[in-house]
């Protein structure tokens, strides 16, 4: 049986590796992006022009939400008689993941005890606020242990940072600070939650460093001014971090752009502020953060806000293994009468989020 490889990226490479290990034949790429190029001597095709009699390995992770979960389908209309779906080939080739766990991105390592600490992992499970949050937890940890698609952590699909299914109980307009904005996605999702009544926006304060992507952020939110003229709207071309400084960045990667400590200053550098400076005086109740790592800096530099204005927090705990449980557990040391809950919403146990808030209502102020 000859293959080919669809997506030469990690995974492809990953699939790669082991089909060359079984001494199966592999006969190229398929990749939209890099036609008519080489890798590993092979050469990478259009998907209009390979040889569609060739068992396609779908060696791209699906996007919740996307046509990227539909590639096997739209090879098989354009006539290729034999696909592997992304899951279907992890079931046929089993080690993918654990050969895909050497690159050591984000939470995934070669070795469990690196992605798991199991006192930390007890402490968080206890202190979960419903038994979906506790079953993802479980499945996220069995999945780490293993790696194994049996353990596989499904995401879910109800709304990343707002989903239905959590008890928010805002009683006043959310004051919302997106930090990782990225290009406004989060902010188009609110805003449109906004438009059909399910929340009431005040206001939205973004940070985004990257500079493409502010760029972008900036268009999206004059947009959203327009049919929103209610809401107001802040974007700083900044990271956010435990105090204001200037700190190295690895611009230019899309949605995973990263603060880089380094003494050195260079070119690429950014600046970051904490929010306790740059919020205090805005009477916020909502703060998001997908900021690639640097999360734990960025709540340390939020502790006032943290204890004294008691906002709603969605934090992202995938990037770093022990994010899963360190960042719950920072945050219950600032916020001890927070509930807790942990949702995913893409594969691979990517954009997992733990939100947290406070049921009782003290105030009008204190609005969740």
């Amino acid at each position: 049986m000859n293959y080919l490889i669809y997506g030469a990226g990690h995974f492809g490479e990953c699939f790669y590796r082991i089909l060359v290990k079984q001494k199966l034949q592999v006969n190229g790429w398929i990749d939209q992006r890099l036609v008519s190029q080489m890798k590993y001597n092979l050469p990478i095709f259009d998907e209009h022009t390979a040889d569609r009699n060739m068992t396609v390995i779908v060696a791209v992770t699906p996007l919740v939400n996307s046509n990227r979960g539909q590639i096997k389908e739209h090879l098989q209309e354009l006539g290729y008689n034999n696909v592997l779906g992304f899951f279907e080939a992890a079931r046929e080739f089993p080690e993918v993941f654990k050969e895909y766990a050497q690159l050591e991105h984000l939470w995934m390592r070669t070795s469990h005890h690196d992605m798991l600490n199991l006192p930390s992992i007890k402490w968080l499970r206890a202190r979960l606020g419903d038994d979906k949050s506790k079953n993802i937890l479980d499945k996220l940890c069995a999945f780490r242990a293993s790696l194994s698609i049996d353990d596989y952590p499904e995401p879910d699909r109800k709304i990343e940072y707002f989903p239905d299914d959590i008890p928010f109980n805002f009683q006043s307009p959310i004051r919302f600070i997106d930090c990782g904005a990225y290009t406004g996605d989060t902010v188009e999702a609110f805003v449109e939650l906004h438009k059909k009544n399910i929340i009431t926006l005040e206001h939205i304060s973004s940070f985004e460093p990257d500079t493409n992507n502010y760029q972008t952020l900036t268009n999206t939110q004059n947009r959203l001014k327009k049919n929103n003229p209610e809401i107001s709207f802040q974007a700083f071309p900044s990271g956010v971090w435990k105090c204001v400084d200037l700190l190295n960045f690895n611009q230019g990667q899309t949605s995973s752009s990263n603060i880089i400590q380094s003494e050195v200053i260079n070119d690429s550098s950014v600046s970051v502020v904490d929010l306790d400076s740059t919020c205090q005086a805005m009477d916020i109740n909502y703060i998001k953060m997908d900021i690639e790592g640097a999360e734990l800096a960025a709540l340390e530099g939020a502790k006032s806000l943290i204890q004294t204005q008691q906002p709603v927090l969605a934090i992202c705990v995938y990037h770093k293994p022990k994010d899963l449980w360190e960042l719950p557990q920072f945050i219950d040391q600032l916020q001890p009468n927070y509930d807790m809950y942990l949702r995913v919403h893409e594969h691979l146990g990517l954009s997992t989020v733990c939100i947290v808030f406070q049921k009782v209502l003290i105030n009008e102020k204190s609005t969740y």
